[in-house]
């Protein structure tokens, strides 16, 4: 990981004069006075603004040194302020290393500083054409409170594109999330894990949906175990052939799903098809009231055959189109995750659905590993 930083100098006079008037934009302007202005920097405890009238509106402003501005705190206290908070440290934390820095800066300030960075970094949209999208889902604490947020990333680059706090779980839910990302970067494939509502989402929008090879063999691997389990329970010694048969077949799909041959999806479909005896859970009805059985390990066998079979293309999508340059993992969007959680702790916490998302995109900014970071061009700016 590389973080590349340009902390802003600080002036203590103005070394030019401004170009026009910033009302008018008139260039004749007249020297107007001096005064100082006390500042918290480590470096400086105050610096010389100058003041200047304009010959056409009349009007009188003042001109600040380099990385000055109304503030009380310089711009690179400012940017220290936002990197600590980025970084991990708490806003007291902050407060108090840069007080024994010099620079005296009470724990709130921290905090808005912090805010106006990630909200600033909120506000830039990507740009261009992602032709892959990766999306995943995470949870973070807000008060003691689970709040689901979901990625999107560059499914090439793995370049964060944005995040939402998703209030509902379903399909139309998950298309709403990820249609202005589809539309206005031109997206063509949908990376995923093996969640039904980004198929949903990813058939609504008109995209290739790749699922996640390592989510699909971790989850059949925990369904294997799981009716294995059931089936031991249910048959016993009575029925051993058919438990190896099952025992065989499970192996047989997980190994499927490992070589991911092309003709695997005749495979299931021809082990699904010898579960079909298997019959569905009726509903009963006890004191009243209807319940629903408990399905049994060989009508669970024909379910999750079933299920393979038919998201079998959307398994092997790289495998078929090789030009998409796809590796059939979401990793991606899991990295994306991963840098959230750094400066996330239990301990600490979000007070607020925004100071989350602020948060979030601070420390997503600061691990992106790119090169181009300059923090006062990105947040001073705004």
């Amino acid at each position: 990981m590389k973080i590349s930083l340009v902390i802003p100098d600080v002036n203590a006079c103005p070394t030019e004069r401004p170009r026009c008037c910033r009302y008018c934009k008139e260039p004749y302007l007249h020297s107007h006075g001096t005064l100082k202005k006390p500042v918290r920097d480590h470096k400086l405890k105050e610096v010389i603004v100058r003041r200047y009238k304009c010959l056409s509106c009349k009007r009188t402003f003042r001109h600040y040194p380099a990385g000055i501005t109304n503030k009380d705190q310089s711009r690179r206290t400012v940017v220290l302020a936002t990197l600590m908070y980025g970084l991990g440290l708490s806003c007291s934390a902050a407060s108090h290393l840069l007080g024994a820095l010099g620079a005296e800066l009470s724990k709130i300030t921290v905090w808005r500083d912090a805010q106006e960075a990630g909200e600033a970094l909120r506000r830039k949209r990507p740009a261009g054409k992602v032709r892959i999208l990766g999306a995943d889902e995470t949870i973070f604490k807000v008060r003691g409170r689970e709040v689901a947020v979901g990625f999107v990333v560059d499914g090439a680059s793995g370049r964060t594109l944005g995040f939402e706090v998703l209030f509902e779980g379903d399909g139309e839910a998950f298309k709403e999330w990820l249609k202005p990302y589809a539309e206005e970067l031109g997206a063509e494939v949908l990376v995923t894990d093996d969640n039904d509502s980004y198929g949903v989402a990813a058939a609504e929008l008109g995209l290739w949906h790749q699922l996640c090879i390592a989510h699909v063999r971790k989850y059949v691997k925990r369904r294997s175990k799981s009716i294995l389990e059931q089936a031991e329970g249910e048959w016993g010694e009575k029925a051993e052939k058919k438990y190896e048969k099952l025992e065989e077949d499970l192996k047989r799909l997980r190994g499927l799903l490992e070589e991911l041959p092309q003709e695997g999806e005749k495979q299931i479909g021809r082990m699904h098809r010898e579960y079909l005896w298997a019959q569905p859970p009726r509903r009963k009805e006890e004191e009243g009231a209807k319940t629903k059985e408990k399905a049994s390990a060989g009508y669970r066998m024909r379910m999750l055959t079933l299920e393979l079979w038919q998201k079998w293309p959307k398994i092997r999508l790289h495998l078929r189109h090789p030009e998409l340059g796809l590796d059939g993992t979401n990793n991606a969007s899991e990295r994306a995750i991963g840098k959230s959680k750094v400066r996330y702790k239990t301990m600490r916490g979000y007070k607020s659905d925004e100071g989350m998302s602020n948060g979030v995109v601070l420390t997503q900014w600061l691990y992106s590993g790119e090169d181009e970071h300059d923090l006062l061009a990105e947040v001073m700016a705004a």
